[in-house]
């Protein structure tokens, strides 16, 4: 077998380090949107994104694709991107979306979750009790979002999971702009609680129409603290 070549690893090597180099970009500029800083409708252009990560434009072409593929950004030819715009319209559709999407997959998770699924999923409702209590917006998102991840991968299929990716980034920051409605933790809490409850019971339907009906609250919650004066 004969050897590689040098130059091949060097090639290997260097776009490994662009890979790298767009996630982190990428990550940096989700951080960026769900703090604020980067505002729904904001264009980006390709100079000012690379000065502020430090990078590069390749690394920010990559990222930005990634993020497009992610319902974030509008990349128009020749224009550069455009953080998606959010009103009512994309909340409701969002959370329809979700509702669906999450009843069939927490349907699946009552058929088919084992213990350890189960303790892990209980884990990640305590969690979101524990944040609840503390009030710290950051850290309920943050709880929240673990907790549907693990209800969500429990269902072991990965096409719905790219289909919920669509948007979440965007509903998370205006979550974050707005927080909860005074008495909404207290309902998730509960909500989280009755979702163990029906898929340690095995018991689908109901598991589905909970989960369901769970996301259509979180919908209106959001919408009711975006009409708030």
């Amino acid at each position: 077998m004969s050897a590689s070549h040098p130059n091949n690893k060097r090639s290997s090597g260097r776009l490994g380090l662009a890979a790298t180099t767009a996630t982190r970009v990428a990550a940096d500029l989700r951080r960026r949107i769900l703090a604020g800083e980067l505002q729904p409708g904001q264009r980006l252009k390709l100079d000012e994104l690379a000065a502020l990560c430090g990078v590069s434009h390749m690394p920010v072409r990559e990222a930005l694709h990634e993020l497009e593929g992610e319902g974030v950004l509008e990349v128009l030819p020749h224009r550069g991107a455009t953080i998606r715009g959010v009103d009512e319209r994309f909340v409701r559709n969002f959370y329809d979306v979700r509702a669906a999407i999450e009843g069939i997959l927490t349907r699946r998770c009552a058929e088919r979750m084992d213990a350890t699924g189960l303790a892990a999923l209980r884990s990640a409702a305590h969690a979101f009790e524990a944040a609840a209590a503390s009030d710290r917006l950051e850290e309920l998102i943050a709880a929240n979002r673990r907790f549907h991840d693990t209800l969500n991968t429990g269902a072991d299929n990965p096409e719905a999971l790219r289909m919920l990716a669509q948007g979440r980034l965007l509903a998370e920051a205006l979550r974050q702009r707005f927080g909860y409605g005074p008495l909404r933790t207290g309902v998730v809490v509960d909500e989280h609680a009755q979702i163990v409850s029906a898929i340690a019971a095995r018991d689908a339907a109901r598991a589905a129409a909970l989960a369901q009906q769970h996301a259509l609250t979180a919908g209106d919650d959001l919408l009711a603290r975006m009409r708030s004066p």
